[in-house]
């Protein structure tokens, strides 16, 4: 007869390795060696590297396919869709490759909509503080440096709900348009931020040095418009689009995801901001 174990996470009473009830695993002394620790470490390290690559190359390759996908139920093969936002948000953190999102005191204080606000709050900063600007400037960057990132995770409820308001005949249901705002924007996060400022770092910029100069420019174009081809594909396979549908939606999708960056992020980037330092 097989032994009864009860369970020390739900204390439901069941037989074998895994309780029916909660699924958590009966842990015996040979769990507790350093080896199943470190087999434990290597198989995550394997199942990361193996899930993680292939969605992100999934993205590239078939724009809309891991959000199709996914919302159909195969989703063995692939990250956990904000597991792996979350994650492409932590190698931004660890790899700063471009300002990004990052914006500056100046830009804060000279908004067309809040800047008179932002304006008064750093003076009283400053006068508080007994700081420069140049002190106040490196504080304040180096505040919003963390907290501009974290941030990002405000933009996937905001476009998924932009999203479904375009969508809503084609997909009625919010989750699977929250899923296809966290493939679009990790798409946005791990082209714009990771790959395409090392793509410059080391092929274009020495090719065209003289870009330097106007390099936010460029990049800020070059960017969009990638960002454009990819919600015209990943729409037109997800939702079933046609292609001026899929054009209208991605326009649509970039001008509120502009406006909302302009002018919600980075009031809140400062507002947060400036409460830290």
């Amino acid at each position: 007869m097989a032994e009864t174990t009860v369970c020390k996470n739900c204390g439901n009473a069941f037989s074998g390795k895994f309780c029916n009830n909660c699924g958590e695993k009966v842990y015996t002394d040979k769990d507790k060696s350093v080896k199943h620790l470190l087999l434990d470490g290597l198989h995550f390290i394997t199942h990361l590297e193996g899930s993680f690559f292939n969605t992100a190359i999934t993205l590239f390759k078939s724009p809309g396919k891991f959000s199709l996908d996914y919302c159909n139920g195969l989703r063995k093969k692939y990250f956990k869709p904000l597991s792996f936002f979350l994650l492409l948000v932590i190698l931004y953190l660890l790899f700063p490759l471009s300002e990004g999102l990052n914006v500056s005191p100046h830009d804060h204080v000279t908004h067309s909509l809040y800047g008179k606000y932002a304006m008064g709050k750093a003076t009283k900063v400053i006068q508080r503080r007994h700081w420069s600007d140049a002190e106040f400037g490196e504080a304040f960057r180096h505040a919003s440096e963390k907290v501009s990132k974290f941030l990002l995770f405000l933009i996937i409820p905001v476009m998924a709900l932009v999203s479904w308001a375009f969508s809503f005949k084609k997909c009625k249901y919010f989750h699977d348009n929250f899923v296809f705002s966290i493939e679009a924007n990790s798409f946005f996060i791990l082209w714009t931020f990771l790959i395409f400022p090392l793509i410059f770092r080391l092929i274009i910029y020495p090719l065209f040095p003289g870009m330097g100069e106007n390099s936010d420019v460029y990049l800020t174009i070059i960017n969009f418009c990638f960002f454009l081809i990819y919600l015209f594909f990943a729409s037109k396979r997800f939702f079933g689009f046609s292609w001026w549908y899929s054009i209208i939606y991605a326009l649509s999708f970039v001008f509120f995801l502009a406006v909302f960056f302009q002018y919600v992020y980075k009031f809140i980037l400062f507002y947060i901001t400036i409460h830290l330092i």
